[in-house]
């Protein structure tokens, strides 16, 4: 059972619906600005742990929310237009997740949209922001809070044209999985060829292709762009 009147022992169901993909976040042309966005991070911070997901930066991700400690810190994001950060979890049965439980490194985000389905579930539009690498958990109840540090990503130079030539290759590839896939994701395939930063569409490549969650946990590790993408 999966809604708002779940009890804390309950398990919790934070997935992605499998039947869409994700969204890169401005894809219209306008993708630089989310470097733009300033994290402002003074003190703890809430954390979100989440089973079986990864976030990256630039990607909207919409996850099943089940918990209530983690629709809290999602309810509670929105309405103060705060941040929160988001970390997967190394066990997916573990119902109460301490420091211990969650891998290290994740994303900064903020919460764009909550939705209450016909189902009775409410689902979070999530948009990862920067990566970061949790130091400290601080407090465990109503809702983790903790101590983050920023990371920063090690970006090839535009005029590096050979990674430009392996950039466009995944792209290539992207877009030939999914048509060959048994869904339709047609806007996703509009949405591919017009994305121009690189980071943008690796990110999305990382979080929409069947990539193991072993294998996203590692990619998101990795402070150099250009072996992130060597990696695929």
């Amino acid at each position: 059972r999966r809604d708002n009147y779940m009890s804390d022992d309950e398990k919790d169901f934070e997935e992605q619906n499998d039947s869409t993909f994700s969204l890169i976040a401005d894809f219209e042309g306008n993708e630089e600005q989310l470097f733009d966005i300033k994290v402002d991070i003074d003190g703890e911070i809430p954390i979100l742990p989440l089973r079986n997901l990864m976030l990256f930066p630039g990607v909207f991700l919409p996850i099943t929310i089940g918990r209530r400690s983690s629709l809290k810190v999602v309810k509670d994001a929105e309405k103060n237009k705060s941040f929160i950060a988001v970390f997967c979890q190394k066990e997916a049965r573990v119902e109460q997740p301490t420091q211990q439980d969650l891998h290290p490194i994740g994303v900064v985000a903020k919460v764009v949209k909550i939705l209450q389905m016909p189902d009775r579930t409410t689902t979070a539009i999530l948009q990862g922001i920067r990566r970061s690498e949790l130091l400290e958990v601080g407090q465990l109840r109503p809702f983790l809070k903790g101590q983050v540090r920023l990371l920063e990503d090690d970006v090839p130079p535009k005029t590096d044209k050979e990674y430009a030539a392996l950039v466009d290759t995944c792209k290539d590839l992207t877009i030939r999985y999914i048509k060959a896939s048994e869904m339709t994701h047609q806007d996703s395939i509009f949405a591919i060829k017009n994305i121009n930063n690189p980071m943008f569409l690796i990110n999305f490549i990382c979080t929409n292709l069947p990539f193991k969650l072993e294998e996203k946990i590692e990619l998101i590790g990795i402070d150099s762009l250009r072996t992130r993408t060597f990696r695929f």
